[in-house]
């Protein structure tokens, strides 16, 4: 089951967690130098229109500062426990987080995207996530610009300063003090006709360029 998360239950740990990690990053986004590079027309669909936002699991500790009071940004959200820190600390940044899974209880999932995106909102999908494997796009995100006639705007992202924890992703947290690149990819449209996997495989392979990039960009190699 697919829902925008409301925290009912409130979960003194989460709270504190959330709110650490969110002075953490606004505190990293101050000092942090970011570059935008990439597809002009990606960019210029994305400050005038609903868009569908695309960037690896691991780099979307990168994209909440410079994205922070865009409104209308509802991020999809694992519904794991370490799902529940990013989705309580994404209100903070003036997202909404949506619970779920385009794998798990896949129909679901893209029936509730659909629905949100039909409120104004632009979606944002980490399309390799949550198990992976890494840098390979899955089909929930296509089969959701197929059916919301929504562009796919693909992000690569890298920053100077960073770690890694260890993790199926080797997931990325950003440092103070360091550059970050934001490389657009160019859109990915989805007709109605068009076939599934062979968008699947443009959107990876748009979507690792682009993270080459921006790792070009800031000195440090994928």
């Amino acid at each position: 089951m697919i829902k925008i998360s409301e925290h009912k239950k409130p979960n003194i740990k989460y709270r504190i967690v959330a709110n650490l990690a969110s002075f953490y990053l606004h505190f990293v986004g101050f000092f942090t130098k970011f570059i935008y590079a990439g597809s002009k027309t990606a960019m210029e669909l994305d400050a005038k229109q609903r868009v569908i936002y695309a960037f690896w699991h691991n780099q979307q500790l990168f994209l909440l500062y410079p994205y922070r009071n865009r409104g209308k940004i509802c991020v999809l959200v694992s519904m794991s426990k370490d799902g529940e820190y990013i989705a309580r600390s994404l209100p903070k940044f003036k997202m909404k987080a949506m619970r779920g899974s385009t794998t798990r209880g896949g129909y679901s999932a893209l029936r509730g995207l659909m629905d949100i995106s039909e409120a104004g909102y632009s979606p944002a999908i980490t399309p390799d996530g949550p198990r992976g494997p890494v840098y390979n796009a899955r089909s929930g995100i296509i089969y959701l610009a197929q059916k919301t006639h929504l562009p796919i705007i693909p992000a690569g992202v890298a920053c100077s300063c960073r770690i890694s924890v260890n993790s199926w992703d080797k997931f990325q947290i950003p440092l103070p003090f360091g550059k970050c690149a934001l490389v657009y990819g160019e859109p990915v449209w989805v007709g109605e006709t068009d076939d599934i996997e062979d968008a699947r495989k443009k959107l990876t392979d748009i979507l690792n360029t682009a993270t080459e990039q921006a790792q070009r960009l800031v000195g440090r190699t994928v």
